[in-house]
């Protein structure tokens, strides 16, 4: 081979080890998944990290670096490693944040890479994962109210049958910071014909609106809602909001359905009933 092809030999070999080598890099540094954590100075979130195995063959011993960055001390991975995670398999990381009460609030950066060798070749490059936290004081509401609907944060449905009067419980409870007075609206339906719906306070049928509950701060106080219905095969839809007297726009609401299912031997209207989601 004369001088001047080993030359060509030698430079396209460089080449080529350069494009390799740029193509590594640009690998390992980009970023193959983020996890986000907003926290207040001591407090404390997981999150799962769920890793599939698209390889034609199984992973095996899958693992990651020790975690790295300006808020390192902050994050756990558990487990160290997974012993094997079968073609279209998964495996699931735990990351784990705890920011110390005395730390300072800022955006903090930091990163782990997760290994997944395999049987083919050649090896997959190694996966980068950013855990970005923001710590910032936790936002103290001075008012507020929260409404549950037999303990649901927004929507109860039951099924009875006709002239059968079903009940849901109603948790009101004062999220603010002080004494506060919640004003309980009128309960809203549209064509109640057939529909007969009740509220109580302390087991008397409220008949003036807004029904008022005097709540210290964190206390919480019940109202009953009676929902009665004749025709088999219709449906009611009532909400029920609730107000901060201190401040209307804090406010809150919940919603009851009632279905009326049949008896036996009854007829049912099904040219009245509506479908309704939550």
């Amino acid at each position: 081979m004369s001088n001047k092809k080993r030359y060509f030999v030698t430079v396209f070999g460089i080449l080529i080890l350069c494009l390799f080598l740029l193509a590594t890099i640009t690998a390992v540094s980009s970023v193959f998944f983020t996890v986000e954590f907003d926290l207040p100075p001591g407090g404390s979130d997981s999150k799962d990290l769920t890793v599939v195995n698209y390889q034609d063959s199984p992973s095996h011993n899958i693992s990651h670096t020790p975690v790295a960055g300006d808020g390192a001390e902050m994050v756990s991975i558990v487990p160290k490693r997974i012993d094997e995670i079968e073609v279209d398999g998964e495996g699931t990381f735990e990351i784990n944040v705890s920011v110390p009460k005395d730390q300072k609030p800022g955006n903090y950066t930091t990163y782990s890479y997760f290994f997944f060798p395999s049987e083919g070749f050649p090896p997959p490059m190694p996966k980068k994962v950013d855990i970005l936290i923001t710590v910032a004081p936790k936002v103290v509401e001075v008012y507020g109210i929260d409404l549950r609907i037999d303990g649901e944060e927004d929507v109860m449905t039951k099924n009875v049958t006709s002239n059968e009067t079903v009940s849901f419980e109603l948790t009101v409870k004062n999220t603010g910071i002080g004494l506060d007075v919640m004003q309980i609206e009128e309960p809203e339906f549209e064509d109640g014909e057939g529909w007969d719906v009740k509220l109580y306070a302390l087991k008397e049928v409220v008949s003036d609106f807004p029904c008022v509950l005097i709540l210290n701060a964190g206390e919480e106080d019940n109202l009953l809602l009676n929902v009665t219905g004749t025709m088999p095969g219709t449906n009611l839809s009532v909400e029920i909001t609730g107000r901060s007297c201190a401040n209307a726009t804090k406010a809150d609401s919940v919603r009851a359905i009632t279905f009326i299912t049949k008896k036996m031997g009854e007829a049912v209207n099904d040219t009245d009933a509506t479908e309704i989601g939550p």
